[in-house]
């Protein structure tokens, strides 16, 4: 009896969900929250099909961060956007002079964005990395530039080379890895950047639970996805009282996460009946169980 309520009730959410998202897609329409479903609010669906209600905008400027541009796609759920914003501080704090510049999150209503498969329900953002000349003074990063093993990076907005800033994109990785109301799920990003982060976080003696977390967390997409050695792609998980308003679980939850409680196989099915298949799965499958690659 409850189980059927519940799958009635998330049939209902779905419905919503997917009918806000197909409104975006077509050129927008009134979002959620509903009076028919008052309950669906925050971030709905997946990563890459989904919509956002009751996000926040990240500031323009803060403690050691900036938005890399002026406009609409800046808008996430309130504890990503706390996250940066408490992140950067921290960073500034122990070494100040750096600045985190953000690129986009989502639209305030989220859905579709171009230039991205994911970046839909506000649980994305790319960060650009922080750099220095070669002489070692911080710059503020103005678009983005590859880093090579050797840790440079040519700028073409300035036309020279800068150099990777380790210590402080280690200390942005630390303390979005140990923010524990974030839940951090991915931090996308090319093998060079990460191999330069960990050999930089072990030769200081960080925590080694800390090193293992970040060393998990981190993933180079395959392509054709876009490599991401020029910046850093952060997605978090739902938290357990955001699935009952429509935050889909999606993808391996790591052991130190607060965990999101998995869909029903009959209510996996009824996911994909309304969202579409999610990296191909057989509808058979639950969510649980399913460990395709993450959408970008």
């Amino acid at each position: 009896g409850e189980l059927r309520i519940a799958d009635t009730m998330l049939r209902r959410a779905l419905s919503l969900a997917s009918a806000v998202a197909a409104c975006l897609t077509l050129g927008g329409c009134a979002v959620p929250p509903s009076p028919l479903v008052p309950n669906v609010t925050g971030s709905v669906g997946v990563p890459h099909r989904g919509v956002l209600t009751a996000g926040v905008e990240l500031p323009r400027e803060s403690a050691g961060l900036a938005w890399l541009r002026n406009d609409d796609r800046h808008y996430g759920v309130p504890r990503l956007v706390s996250a940066l914003v408490h992140a950067a501080k921290k960073v500034d704090d122990a070494r100040p002079g750096g600045t985190l510049v953000v690129g986009d999150l989502s639209r305030k209503n989220g859905g579709e964005l171009s230039g991205h498969a994911s970046h839909r329900v506000g649980r994305d953002v790319d960060l650009l990395l922080y750099m220095t000349t070669l002489d070692g003074a911080p710059v503020r990063s103005r678009g983005f530039s590859s880093v090579g093993t050797d840790g440079l990076a040519y700028d073409k907005n300035r036309s020279e080379y800068l150099r990777l800033d380790v210590e402080r994109e280690w200390l942005l990785v630390k303390a979005l890895v140990e923010d524990t109301e974030a839940n951090v799920q991915w931090i996308f990003v090319h093998q060079n950047i990460e191999a330069l982060l960990l050999e930089w976080a072990r030769a200081r003696g960080e925590p080694t639970e800390t090193v293992y977390r970040a060393m998990t967390m981190m993933l180079r997409p395959k392509p054709p996805a876009d490599p991401h050695d020029d910046h850093l792609h952060v997605r978090t998980e739902c938290l357990p009282d955001e699935v009952g308003h429509g935050c889909v679980p999606f993808g391996p939850v790591w052991p130190w996460l607060k965990r999101a409680s998995r869909p029903s196989p009959s209510t996996a099915d009824l996911l994909r009946e309304l969202l579409g298949p999610i990296g191909g799965a057989p509808a058979t499958m639950a969510l649980a169980d399913v460990r395709e690659e993450p959408s970008f």
